[in-house]
């Protein structure tokens, strides 16, 4: 019974896989229609401009998302190595490297972001510019309210995330 449910899980997965790309690609479209209705409504920009900065920035919400997953990968490769065994020396010089490959990462995405800023604002006039700036900082903070509310049971003192799923508990237990 427990090896047919091993076998059976790629299986499922497999069979699943094809609704869950479709369930992707449709709220992909869900956002990029979304941003195109906005930009429009709100920033004055005509479908043609709406469509292009939404596609440049569909662009950008990948790259980024690709870049995120190295990062939290070498977050955790960091985490293994500081509570792993070892002395504080040899910890550093594993991590050297690592951190070496982190520190691009993260100007890889501040580059990500000027060029993202520079492509989109090239298609647009100053005050278009600044509805856009405007509109994107009020759809920042709206998704971090929306975030804490829906992370609310698991934040600790002070706004920050627990030892619940994913949080690291340093020390002994509770």
């Amino acid at each position: 019974m427990y090896r047919r449910t091993i076998l059976l899980a790629p299986a499922v997965l497999l069979a699943l896989a094809p609704t869950l790309h479709a369930q992707q690609e449709d709220e992909s479209r869900l956002l990029f229609r979304f941003r195109v209705n906005h930009l429009e409504r709100n920033v004055g920009l005509s479908e043609e401009q709406a469509q292009a900065v939404a596609e440049r920035w569909a662009r950008y919400d990948q790259e980024l998302f690709d870049t995120s997953r190295q990062l939290h990968g070498l977050r955790e490769r960091f985490n293994d190595i500081l509570m792993g065994p070892g002395t504080e020396e040899e910890k550093n010089a594993r991590i050297r490297p690592l951190l070496d490959q982190f520190v691009d990462l993260r100007h890889h995405q501040m580059r990500l972001k000027l060029q993202f800023e520079d492509d989109i604002r090239a298609r647009l006039t100053p005050a278009q510019q600044v509805r856009l700036i405007l509109q994107v900082e009020e759809m920042q903070r709206r998704m971090i309210e929306v975030l804490r509310r829906g992370f609310g049971n698991r934040m600790g003192p002070g706004g920050r995330m627990g030892p619940g799923p994913g949080g690291i508990r340093r020390g002994g237990g509770r």
